[in-house]
């Protein structure tokens, strides 16, 4: 399937009932690509900027600004509609920064597909392909308790002065990433297929005070199809192994002995 039906596709599945039909059911108008264009197309982008906070031009500020910075991410291709615009969502996540992405009506702290946008008007992509259509950003309530985080299936950025890659699995592990709430909580959980669907084989628990996701870098994953997950804790920016199987540290993995220590085969000592 083509990157640009894909785009159409996720489009209108992200946001179903908002695009093309009412909270009743009717038909929604389709308005003319002009309607966009209604002064938010001669704005600059000091202009755009300015108007990141307003209630009503926030959002159309924000695809101004993705337009003027010459990238076509999911959330806002190159023509929108009136209707289509309903369906994305502007946040604000550090007093310099905001997520702009399509709206998650069964989990309103979600942003899919997001992009990053500066106070000063610079947009971030913080994925494209098949990753960017599969991004969720969460947005949350208090940062200094629990951060946004932008969750991948495998791996997960936090969302701060800077992206930081917090989580990252190592190549080829068949679990995936998933943001999950218990009490009001929330964490990192790592999902793994089973017979039965999918099953939680670790938990990763943000401690604001050292700044770091805790949990295990790599356990046993249940049968079927058992094996190992494996964390990737070079890639990992943001996490204290606890739990789990520790790997060998890499000071006390045995260093291969240079040549000159090797013992001398028969024929080397016959020589010598």
């Amino acid at each position: 399937m083509g990157r640009a039906r894909i785009r159409i596709v996720l489009l209108v599945t992200a946001v179903a009932g908002w695009w093309g039909c009412d909270s009743r059911g009717k038909p929604t108008s389709q308005t003319s690509p002009g309607d966009l264009a209604v002064a938010a197309a001669d704005w600059s982008r000091e202009e755009a900027a300015g108007r990141l906070d307003a209630a009503q031009d926030g959002v159309r500020a924000a695809v101004r600004l993705v337009h003027l910075a010459d990238c076509v991410p999911l959330c806002a291709p190159d023509e929108l509609t009136a209707v289509q615009m309903r369906g994305l969502r502007l946040v604000r996540l550090r007093e310099d920064l905001w997520a702009l992405g399509l709206a998650d009506r069964r989990e309103p702290r979600n942003v899919r597909a997001p992009v990053l946008i500066s106070a000063t008007g610079e947009v971030t992509p913080l994925a494209e392909g098949v990753e960017e259509e599969l991004l969720v950003l969460h947005v949350s309530r208090d940062a200094d308790v629990f951060p946004h985080v932008a969750v991948f299936p495998q791996r997960v950025l936090l969302i701060g002065e800077q992206p930081v890659p917090a989580l990252v699995l190592e190549a080829g592990q068949r679990v995936r990433f998933a943001l999950r709430t218990e009490r009001r909580f929330s964490y990192l959980a790592l999902l793994a297929p089973t017979d039965a669907g999918e099953t939680e084989v670790a938990r990763y628990r943000w401690d604001p005070y050292e700044v770091t996701f805790t949990g295990p870098a790599s356990d046993k994953l249940p049968d079927p199809p058992g094996g190992r997950f494996r964390i990737d804790l070079k890639a990992s920016e943001r996490l204290e192994p606890i739990g789990g199987e520790l790997p060998e540290p890499e000071e006390n993995k045995p260093r291969p002995r240079p040549p000159e220590e090797l013992p001398l085969s028969p024929s080397e000592l016959q020589a010598t």
